[in-house]
């Protein structure tokens, strides 16, 4: 079981503080759907905002196990705020394997994140594209502007989790110079022209900070680019981000089923119905039901630390993962649902009260469920391997 190793102990330590920290304040943050600037204050005090920054730069250099358990940890505090952290880690994480930006690029990312809490993501989708990965042209566009090498951005981004906060937005645009190129640039928030639309209102994650950003004639030069093709094949993600995205989200979805599991069992062992000679805890259906969830949850927790640990621990058989990353992402998501469900149960009417935290336990792991890979598409994947394949 895990922690294995000391690092990760420091971590989980850490992690747990901030937990128990933003337990309290994320309720009102979720009521009004305000964004927990406070938390991540915490988390910058603590280091944990640069806990994936690589030992050569001067940071801990957590790999994606050490991440997966932390995120786990603070998701029972609040999962919206672990869900927001956690694309930041996506993005340095993946960096720090892939080393797939320029080296000034990532250098002065990796700085600014140690030295002052600089927090980065991956800006991609829109309102009409969706998610690039199933393809299309975004209609961000990149064109010349006036003077070598300037460029002029303009477009909006949904989905633009942890807006609020962010230092750098890696933003995917459109190339209008007659190459049809797409390309990735870096865009530091407080330039010019950059603004958020505060759309984000959902019934889940309601304080991810998941609003739009809008960018109006803002002037982008060459150096700010980390790359750029020709999409002509697709969206053409990096493999990195394809692997910590849906492991830590995963991540996410069942620290909040151990918090709705926790909040049931002790809610089982405390309830106690007048004239009844002992808690809810000892009638046989609880009880069954309890130890159906607790079934589960190990279950999924070792299948995820697992399968993050064998990720770590042999970069050689990296490619042959797909189908795994896929099978565990959407095992961990069901398995939470699956979870709060049972919790709600457990609990009976009074979980549905707006002033009892389980029922945005319901809410929230059900979020998931619209992040890559998507259900469909990856058992697709998956079949295609059992039918497709040699």
């Amino acid at each position: 079981m895990w922690p294995k190793t000391e690092k990760q102990s420091h971590l989980l330590k850490i992690a747990e503080e901030i937990s128990e920290a933003i337990y309290d304040t994320s309720v009102a943050h979720d009521r009004d759907g305000t964004f927990p600037h406070d938390h991540f204050k915490f988390m910058k005090e603590k280091g944990y905002i640069s806990a994936t920054v690589p030992e050569e730069y001067g940071g801990h250099g957590h790999g994606l196990t050490d991440i997966a358990l932390a995120q786990h940890q603070i998701a029972k505090g609040d999962g919206s705020t672990a869900l927001a952290m956690g694309m930041h880690h996506v993005s340095i994480g993946t960096e720090a394997i892939a080393k797939s930006w320029p080296s000034r690029i990532r250098e002065s990312v990796f700085k600014e994140s140690l030295r002052e809490g600089a927090m980065v993501n991956n800006l991609a989708s829109e309102p009409d594209l969706g998610s690039p990965r199933g393809g299309g042209r975004p209609a961000t566009t990149l064109v010349p502007g006036s003077g070598k090498g300037n460029w002029v951005l303009n477009g909006r981004k949904t989905w633009s989790t942890l807006s609020p906060a962010l230092t750098f937005a890696i933003t995917f645009a459109a190339v209008e110079d007659g190459t049809n190129d797409t390309a990735r640039i870096i865009v530091r928030m407080d330039s010019p022209g950059v603004t958020i639309d505060e759309t984000w209102n959902s019934m889940s994650m309601r304080s991810t900070g998941s609003h739009d950003v809008v960018f109006s004639n803002v002037t982008v030069h060459e150096r700010d680019f980390i790359n750029r093709s020709n999409p002509s094949s697709g969206f053409s993600g990096k493999k990195g981000g394809d692997v910590w995205f849906p492991l830590l989200n995963s991540a996410v979805s069942l620290g909040v089923a151990s918090a709705a599991r926790d909040y049931a069992v002790n809610f089982a062992k405390n309830r106690k119905p007048t004239g009844a000679p002992n808690p809810i805890s000892h009638i046989p259906n609880i009880r069954e039901q309890a130890a159906r969830m607790e079934m589960k949850l190990v279950q999924a927790k070792r299948a995820l630390f697992s399968c993050t640990e064998d990720w770590d621990r042999f970069p050689d058989e990296r490619e042959n993962f797909e189908d795994l990353i896929s099978m565990t992402k959407l095992h961990s998501v069901q398995t939470a649902i699956e979870i709060t469900d049972i919790a709600m149960r457990i609990v009976g009417a009074v979980a549905l009260e707006k002033n009892r935290p389980i029922e945005r336990y319901f809410r929230d792991v059900r979020s998931a469920l619209n992040n890559p890979p998507l259900e469909a598409r990856a058992l697709e994947q998956i079949a295609s391997t059992v039918f497709d394949s040699d």
